[in-house]
């Protein structure tokens, strides 16, 4: 789940309420996905009105998104 979070925030910015829709996930839990990948280092937010914003804290950690979306979806060879 976090890292389709963290695949939809390489895409830009996106509220709570985003993210939930995205992935089917109860705000809650989106809550506590965020919390975990700020405490990371990998997402930052900033309060527009009420609403928060969420993106990605770096370019290196766009990197570590690209590397573990590549790695995620790799084939990866048969054992022999």
């Amino acid at each position: 789940m976090r890292l389709t979070v963290l695949q939809r925030l390489a895409e830009g910015e996106a509220s709570v309420s985003e993210l939930t829709s995205h992935t089917g996930v109860t705000q809650p839990n989106m809550s506590n996905h965020l919390a975990v990948l700020r405490s990371a280092g990998l997402v930052t937010c900033r309060r527009l009105g009420r609403v928060v914003r969420y993106r990605l804290a770096s370019p290196e950690a766009a990197d570590l998104v690209r590397g573990l979306t590549r790695d995620a979806t790799s084939e990866r060879p048969s054992p022999q």
